[in-house]
């Protein structure tokens, strides 16, 4: 039993799940190279870019697809330069609005609700 809990120990429960009230389901989709080297953060929301099929973060300024939100990203992901990314992302599930990730400072989660819910990803706020 020690050799349990000491596995267990790591375990942490970030938030962005957000109930199990809706089954989440995955997917793996391409995330097309940035412009600059980055890590993409578990939570991250991603558009589809209209002309590539590719995923991007979302980005509301912009009008080549990546401005509608379609899934959120499942782990952290680090997108280089040179090469596209194949990443696991959530498709459908509850999530905790406040642990999302937009591109822009003046965007937020609740901006994009209506266009996630369409997709079966649906927002929650934990208290």
């Amino acid at each position: 039993m020690a050799e349990l809990a000491s596995t267990m120990n790591g375990v942490t429960y970030d938030e962005l799940i957000g109930g199990t009230a809706i089954a989440a389901m995955t997917a793996n989709v391409t995330i097309a190279q940035l412009s600059a080297a980055a890590v993409l953060k578990r939570g991250t929301l991603l558009g589809v870019v209209t002309t590539s099929g590719k995923y991007a973060v979302v980005d509301s300024s912009v009008s080549t697809g990546e401005q509608v939100a379609s899934v959120v990203l499942a782990q952290d992901v680090a997108v280089g330069t040179e090469s596209d990314v194949v990443a696991t992302v959530y498709t459908r599930g509850l999530f905790n609005r406040s642990k999302l990730i937009v591109k822009q400072a003046s965007d937020n989660a609740s901006k994009h609700e209506a266009e996630l819910r369409k997709v079966g990803i649906y927002l929650t706020d934990l208290h």
